[in-house]
């Protein structure tokens, strides 16, 4: 059982209620004006799910929920257009569908009305006042340490264990540098364990985009490295000589590399464009480990980097070809345009 406050969006329950429910895993909770948020998504939640459909012929405050719902919409609108870090839980599309939302059910409810009508107006748009409530509750709105931004965090950062930042770091040279830069994107995603529903959409779009792509390039090198064993002068060789055994290397990167990117295309399909809450629940427990999202970072990381090493033992393979068995004249060409091609690769490499 439970008393309802309309005018202030609370609810007072007759028993105790676990504040471990109440606070869906945010950690630091203290102040009264904090805990309010909680409770008016509570408020929220139980008016959409049970009230309603329990007390459909009960009068509401249509007109003024609307209103309010409105205000907040028309600031996330705005938000969304001014800044990249918008705290809003929806994006610039849906906000303007909400919008439109809200003025067909002004249109359609009449002054005085009651019952099924008014209950459908709750029922409609319950479940978008709560997510605002709920976001005020995340973001700890105001608090002196509020979260001003989408990728701001509010808790201090722990130091972590030597020996995995040592791992980290060895992982992230062997693989180009690709977890890194992994980690930096997650991180602007994944905050304090917990997410924003647009970024990750956005995120995960990049990373089915990225990861097509490097599908396209692994396709194209299985076919270059198969080709180049079929040349006479490789397939005559032992297969122990080094361009043998480097563009078997190649093949074995490459097709990892393959594999790997159409296993994440798919998890990303199954889960980039799911709710908050799926997307908390599938994080947590890829971050359950001791490295956290540095492994999330490295495994996202692994179609570049097997697609980068097969690249490098077929290019050791080739080179190894032109080197051992070619004229001085051709030598020296090839030598020189190698060194270029090395040189200006690798200063892109230091400049980015």
């Amino acid at each position: 059982y439970y008393f309802v406050d309309h005018d202030r969006h609370l609810l007072f329950w007759l028993h105790k209620l676990p504040t471990a429910k109440l606070y869906c895993g945010v950690q630091g909770v203290e102040k009264l004006s904090h805990i309010k948020y909680a409770v008016e998504h509570q408020y929220w939640q139980v008016l959409h799910r049970q009230h309603c459909e329990m007390y459909p012929n009960e009068n509401l405050p249509c007109a003024q929920l609307l209103k309010e719902l409105k205000e907040v919409v028309v600031h996330a609108s705005a938000e969304t257009i001014t800044t990249d870090v918008s705290l809003s839980p929806f994006d610039g599309d849906e906000l303007s569908k909400i919008l439109d939302l809200i003025d067909q059910l002004k249109g359609k409810r009449k002054p005085g009305s009651c019952g099924i009508s008014v209950s459908r107006v709750f029922h409609d748009t319950s479940p978008l006042s709560f997510l605002p409530a709920r976001a005020k509750f995340f973001n700890f709105c105001g608090l002196p340490s509020a979260r001003l931004d989408a990728d701001q965090t509010v808790y201090t950062k722990k130091r972590g264990n030597k020996l995995i930042l040592v791992l980290s770091w060895a992982f992230n040279v062997a693989m180009f540098g690709a977890p890194q830069s992994h980690m930096e994107e997650l991180r602007r995603v994944w905050v304090d364990r917990s997410v924003n529903s647009p970024r990750w959409k956005n995120f995960n779009s990049k990373l089915s985009s990225e990861w097509s792509s490097i599908t396209m390039y692994s396709t194209v090198m299985v076919a270059v490295d198969v080709s180049f064993l079929a040349v006479p002068s490789v397939s005559l060789q032992d297969s122990g000589s080094v361009t043998t055994i480097s563009t078997y290397l190649s093949i074995f990167c490459i097709v990892g590399s393959l594999v790997v990117s159409l296993f994440l295309t798919r998890q990303s399909r199954m889960y980039g464009q799911e709710s908050a809450d799926t997307a908390v629940q599938f994080l947590k427990k890829m971050t359950g480990s001791a490295f956290g999202t540095k492994a999330v970072a490295t495994v996202h990381s692994l179609p570049y980097a097997m697609l980068l090493w097969g690249m490098l033992y077929f290019m050791l393979a080739f080179s190894y070809q032109v080197f051992t068995s070619t004229p001085t004249l051709t030598l020296a060409t090839s030598g020189s345009a190698c060194g270029l091609v090395a040189l200006f690769t690798l200063w892109l490499v230091y400049a980015a």
